[in-house]
């Protein structure tokens, strides 16, 4: 009998744990939410920022500030809003203000013998180039690669992904096909062995979440017959031309891009004398 009633308090006690921890787990999540939200609203007075998005499984989110994409830990800020209401935003204003601060400083920081491992090209499209500002020392170093799709270059920065301006050109004594090269260069040693599982036969879907996917096409120069697409920076999709329903192709590549943090193209690209051409379903 005592066995019995020991069992059922075990059994109770066990299911109260768990639905506290439950409860806890969904008060968090809705915690979270609200923050983000109220995160939001305080940004949208900052001309020239801009929230991206939060990365998966981390406290952490990605600002564009002054057209330059920065990851910024958010537990410190979260703990003090949730510890001190009405403070989030002079928290934030102090935020965007050492982000713009440390920003001008690093345009001098960047050096050339310390950027010269650190290059790194990605794919944009036009428009977002033309969003940057074209003019003055400011304007992106780009180059076109087909249609409405530029190529441009990072500093790989442990704690940012810098943009290439003028001003850096300008810094280095250097030139924009010097910085393409070497950008290419160093993008070649990170592909590892992309083309060859390309040729495979079995199609190849490419996230690593580094930044870099779909600039990784740039390595396939001697890669021709492969179907291609690029929904988002974080995706290249890869595929040998034969038996592919280009339709079908088509259509999943439109969808990722719908709904892609950091679009690029909703359409399927096959690869020909080291170039992309576009194909239509």
């Amino acid at each position: 009998m005592w066995l019995w009633i020991a069992g059922v308090w075990c059994s109770v006690a066990v299911l109260a744990a768990v639905l506290h921890h439950r409860l806890r787990s969904t008060g968090r999540r809705r915690e979270l939410r609200e923050f983000q939200l109220a995160l939001a609203r305080e940004l949208q007075r900052h001309p020239g920022v801009e929230l991206l998005g939060m990365l998966p499984r981390s406290l952490t989110c990605v600002l564009r500030v002054d057209g330059q994409e920065t990851p910024v830990a958010l537990s410190d800020v979260f703990r003090r809003s949730q510890a001190f209401a009405g403070t989030l935003g002079k928290m934030v204003d102090q935020l965007v203000a050492e982000i713009r601060e440390v920003g001008l400083d690093r345009l001098l920081d960047h050096e050339w013998g310390y950027v010269a491992t650190a290059l790194l090209p990605q794919i944009k499209t036009e428009e977002w180039v033309q969003q940057q500002g074209r003019f003055g020392d400011g304007a992106l170093v780009h180059r076109p690669l087909i249609d409405d799709l530029q190529i441009v270059y990072v500093i790989d920065d442990p704690h940012a992904m810098v943009f290439v301006c003028r001003a850096h050109l300008r810094q280095w004594r250097r030139s924009a096909e010097d910085v393409h090269r070497l950008a290419i260069a160093n993008l070649n040693r990170r592909a590892g062995v992309l083309s060859q599982v390309a040729t495979e036969g079995e199609p190849t879907l490419l996230q690593t979440g580094d930044g870099y996917d779909a600039a990784r096409v740039l390595t396939l120069d001697h890669a021709d017959g492969l179907l291609v697409a690029m929904p988002d920076r974080d995706v290249l999709w890869l595929a040998r031309d034969e038996g592919q329903s280009i339709d079908a192709l088509t259509t999943a590549a439109g969808a990722m891009a719908r709904v892609a943090p950091h679009p690029i193209s909703d359409r399927v690209y096959r690869l020909k004398g080291g170039r992309l051409e576009p194909i239509s379903s």
